[in-house]
């Protein structure tokens, strides 16, 4: 999996999480993004990624654009957008400072889903996971590359360690065009004791590179 570059977002420390304008088009790579997706795509070659690589993306501007250019420097074919790698949905936080998220994070160890609209831990888990299974399947007859966010993939990367999602904070974090593999784990409830609703909101302050 691939985490989208630095954003204008991330420069303006904002969450931009909302499917319109915005998310699709506006807010994409800052130049300094640019570099860190390619750089990361000569980081791939090494491990054996080239021009057969399979790269399914979301179709965030930030996100595509880092398949499209992590997809230019490896010499692989266009990138194929998945709208289940979109980001959370950060609900009535979307367009607010990004020291939100760590309300958010507060709210998934202490299971509070609903809090403020946002999506839940387990509806990305399921929607994550579905990406997954299907990219396996692809990947028996080429490498395969998931573009996508912070939260997206931090959850997706506890669902392959076979954790708890809503612990998904303890996974070390994965920071702006960094690549990491993923575990084989792929059921959204493994290690999750309780999955129900609870009350609402708690937290405090933030990473700025998140989203």
């Amino acid at each position: 999996m691939l985490r989208h570059g630095e954003s204008v977002a991330n420069v303006d420390g904002l969450i931009v999480s909302a499917v319109g304008p915005r998310a699709l088009v506006e807010v994409g790579l800052t130049e300094r993004g640019r570099e860190q997706v390619r750089a990361a795509a000569r980081e791939a070659v090494r491990y054996g990624l080239g021009a057969g690589t399979v790269v399914l993306t979301s179709d965030f501007a930030r996100a595509r654009q880092t398949a499209e250019e992590f997809c230019a420097e490896l010499g692989a074919g266009e990138p194929r957008v998945d709208e289940r790698l979109r980001e959370r949905g950060f609900g009535t936080h979307d367009e607010g400072p990004a020291t939100a998220y760590e309300l958010v994070w507060a709210d998934d160890l202490a299971r509070r889903d609903g809090a403020n609209e946002v999506e839940s831990v387990r509806e990305v888990a399921a929607r994550a996971s579905a990406v997954l299974l299907e990219a396996d399947a692809l990947a028996e007859q080429a490498p395969v590359v998931l573009v996508a966010h912070g939260d997206v993939l931090q959850i997706m990367l506890a669902v392959g360690e076979g954790m708890d999602p809503y612990e998904h904070r303890s996974v070390p974090h994965l920071g702006n065009a960094e690549l990491r593999r993923v575990g084989p784990g792929r059921d959204p409830h493994a290690g999750a004791p309780f999955h129900g609703t609870a009350p609402t909101a708690a937290g405090t302050s933030d990473e700025s590179d998140r989203g």
